[in-house]
């Protein structure tokens, strides 16, 4: 069945959030009133509430641009960073000169990092005309025996040209630039070359505050294995399963991931009959902004660090053609403007007057819940000027929600502990405490400090609610 573009484009927001209203409905109630009293009500962060879906969605004049290419019924994505980049399977050998094409458009003249994701045609068939037109640094392969001709000219092809062979292993981080952070999920340690798509390398690349989680073919199996291993799966951007397909995408590596928007790379009129209806509706259901490569062509996101756009088509050289994202700008006022501001005089205070106490912070929610699910105290590069690349993940494991508001969170030495302020940690939701500086959202908490907090080696994470009890602690 096809889909009109407004059904898989935007899906009704109503959808994903049905089943939270009453119980959040009273919550923010009750949160109100307390934050009327203690005056703190612009601090009150209500993730999931957010009206537009999408917290980190604004135009921006980033420096990573990612293309997901139209490489028809196969994968293929490039990742520009600072004249870095990272070029994600090539699609099948009749799109190898397209792919080749939309790099040298973009102005290549090198790959930094070739992955192939798994051994099937639709993602390597191309690699030859890549490996033909570009010096390439280095090679990230599953390293799965596989009689196929084109795998096997792939990799004679680096062994004549020298090229760095590495086998992708769960865990790795592959540096590239100190600005990103390339961490390779799977294949897992134990793999069988029975099922090449569950062997699927998987990255989730990193940029500031924003992540893309590419999947390669991996299926429900795969995904199942990734939510037990613990590693942080949660991204902005991901690159959808096998092409749509609804052997990939379940719905709990959809919520672990929860993501804002989702690229599907799929060939028009395909005969798979890519992408399958449950995956599409099960995305509409969980309110994810959908692209599709066979409808929009190349998908372009662009991204600060901070935010990110997404354009497409045409778009990607900067003509619009397809229905534009809204994006709220204020507007500009003329400089020697001047806005008379209202003369306030405040009343005299007493000198022997002290301040009452505020009340004491309720606690929400069962707090035993919340546990520290992963840290990265080591930035790459140089911490003091990566400090957003420092940070503590928390996750809600379970039924209900969990206020925050004063829990501390300190390292070993317990000194300048980061005070949370009056966040809601939603039941199956992580949120990630940032060093550095930045725009408090459903997903980022920010210390605002100016140098790094954690040590590299031998520190350790303290989380303590309200009253000083400590909930959790990870080395």
């Amino acid at each position: 069945m096809h889909r009109t573009a407004d059904m898989h484009r935007r899906p009704a927001q109503k959808n994903g959030w049905t089943h939270r209203a009453p119980s959040a409905a009273a919550v923010c109630l009750v949160l109100a009133g307390f934050a009327i009293v203690t005056g703190c009500l612009g601090t009150v962060t209500f993730p999931g509430f957010n009206t537009s879906g999408r917290s980190h969605l604004a135009e921006n004049e980033g420096k990573l641009y990612v293309y997901f290419l139209d490489a028809g019924q196969g994968d293929s994505a490039l990742f520009i960073y600072e004249g870095k980049t990272i070029l994600v399977d090539a699609g099948e050998y009749e799109m190898g000169d397209r792919v080749v094409g939309e790099l040298l458009s973009h102005g290549m003249t090198r790959i930094d990092l070739l992955v192939a994701t798994h051994p099937h045609s639709d993602h390597i068939g191309g690699m030859q005309k890549v490996l033909a037109a570009f010096p390439v640094g280095k090679v990230l392969d599953t390293g799965l025996p596989h009689p196929s001709p084109s795998y096997e000219h792939f990799l004679t092809t680096i062994e004549q040209k020298h090229i760095p062979y590495q086998v992708a292993q769960q865990g790795q981080t592959i540096d590239i630039d100190p600005s990103l952070r390339v961490l390779v999920l799977s294949p897992p340690k134990d793999q069988s070359a029975d099922d090449l798509n569950a062997n699927s390398v998987v990255l989730r690349i990193s940029y500031g505050v924003i992540d893309f989680l590419m999947t390669g073919d991996l299926g429900k199996e795969g995904e199942d294995a990734l939510i037990r291993t613990g590693y942080p799966l949660d991204a902005e951007i991901l690159k959808v399963g096998h092409h749509g397909s609804s052997s990939s995408t379940s719905p709990a590596f959809l919520a672990r991931v929860h993501p804002e928007t989702a690229v599907i790379s799929v060939g028009e009129d395909n005969p798979y009959g890519h992408p399958h209806t449950e995956t599409m509706d099960l995305l509409e259901k969980n309110g994810v902004m959908v692209y599709r490569t066979d409808r929009d062509g190349t998908v372009l996101v662009r991204s600060d660090g901070m935010s990110y756009v997404v354009k497409t088509g045409m778009n990607v050289s900067g003509v619009m053609t397809g229905t534009p994202v809204p994006v709220f700008t204020l507007p500009t006022l003329p400089r020697d403007m001047v806005i008379p501001l209202p003369s306030v005089t405040l009343p005299s205070v007493p000198e022997n007057w002290t301040i009452p106490p505020l009340p004491a912070v309720p606690q929400i929610g069962n707090a035993s819940w919340i546990y520290i699910s992963a840290t990265q105290f080591d930035a790459p590069g140089d911490d003091r000027h990566n400090l957003n690349n420092e940070w503590v993940r928390l996750t809600n494991r379970g039924e209900g929600l969990v206020l925050l508001s004063g829990w501390t969170l300190s390292d070993r030495t317990g000194s300048d502990p980061y005070v949370f302020p009056a966040y809601i940690l939603m039941p199956g939701s992580s949120v990630t405490v940032y060093s550095g500086k930045g725009t408090m959202n459903d997903t980022s908490l920010f210390m605002g400090r100016e140098d790094p907090l954690w040590s590299n080696t031998n520190d350790q994470a303290t989380l303590k609610d309200g009253n000083g009890n400590i909930i959790d602690q990870k080395s």
